[in-house]
């Protein structure tokens, strides 16, 4: 599979982009998102990992909870996102946790780079702490680190928003070792993510103007086509499964706060005026009732694709 130039203008915009979603994607979209995570960390073993690496991490809820409750004594995890406020927010609410306490745990933020030597920033403090986490932004696309030196690599629902996801998948491989498991996420059938499309039917049945990103995030939710792509890098006995995600929406105004402030909405939204804003609120209350209110017994679906491979 050949690998494209590395968009970094692109991927800046990304950054730019997640660092204003930042403190709406803690509150919102960390505890739906986090079931994915824990599925990867089931179908990678990443509890068994010495030395794991994990992209797009988001504001760290499952990494921390990862390691409070499934990450392996003597070992190494480097936690990466493209966002400086993501990354921010994992090192800030992970200090203020217990395990943060522990004496042989350890959490260190590198500053970015092109090159880091992962056994050198292990080797600091191996011998003095038994659970090492390193925290720096990255581009999935480019690592900054050496051939074959995870063992685990885990990207949760972010192989999709890349520019070049072929670039992501070629580093996946390359960073790990032989024998390494790799685990990726991303959305599922589109017909089957209505946590994502419901709010572009309530744009439409209003009569504003939307405009939406999010069709190109279902482009890698055929199963058939991303095995064989996963394939192309190099990874053998490849696996991959349809599973759903309860977006766990308590109420409409939880499903609404999320959708006029989620980053593929948001800019429509704000471009409203205040008549035209409310005017989509009560659409999307009326439109929510009717499918999804107390009197029915449908729920919201997100459907993600999860793909397993081994090196």
């Amino acid at each position: 599979m050949e690998t494209k130039e590395v968009d970094h203008e692109r991927m800046r915009f990304l950054r730019d982009k997640f660092n204003v979603w930042a403190p709406m994607y803690e509150t919102t979209v960390e505890k739906v998102s986090i079931q994915s995570s824990f599925n990867l960390y089931s179908v990678t073993r990443a509890n068994k990992g010495s030395k794991i690496c994990e992209v797009g991490a988001g504001c760290g809820l499952s990494a921390r909870l990862f390691i409070s409750y499934l990450m392996k004594d003597d070992s190494s995890y480097f936690v990466s996102d493209i966002s400086d406020e993501m990354n921010k927010i994992f090192v800030q609410r992970f200090l203020d946790t217990d395990t943060a306490l522990d004496p042989n745990v350890k959490i260190e933020s590198l500053e970015e780079s092109e090159s880091i030597d992962v056994d050198k920033e292990i080797s600091r403090f191996s011998d003095r702490f038994s659970k090492r986490i390193f925290s720096l932004r990255a581009n999935n696309e480019f690592l900054p680190f050496p051939d074959g030196c995870f063992d685990v690599y885990i990207s949760t629902l972010s192989l999709m928003i890349v520019p070049n996801p072929e670039n992501q998948l070629s580093e996946a491989y390359r960073v790990l070792e032989e024998g390494g498991i790799a685990g990726f996420s991303v959305w599922g059938r589109k017909e089957n993510c209505t946590m994502m499309t419901f709010v572009g039917e309530v744009f439409k049945e209003a009569q504003l103007d939307y405009t939406s990103g999010s069709g190109s995030s279902f482009k890698l939710s055929d199963k058939d086509a991303l095995v064989k792509d996963v394939k192309k890098v190099g990874f053998k006995d490849v696996k991959a499964y349809y599973t759903m995600t309860n977006p766990g929406f308590a109420s409409v105004e939880e499903s609404y706060n999320y959708a006029i402030t989620a980053a593929d909405a948001k800019l429509s939204y704000e471009s409203c005026t205040e008549e035209q804003k409310q005017h989509f609120k009560t659409t999307f209350y009326n439109m929510y009732e009717e499918r999804y209110g107390d009197s029915t017994s449908e729920m919201m679906n997100w459907e993600t694709l999860v793909v397993v491979a081994k090196k």
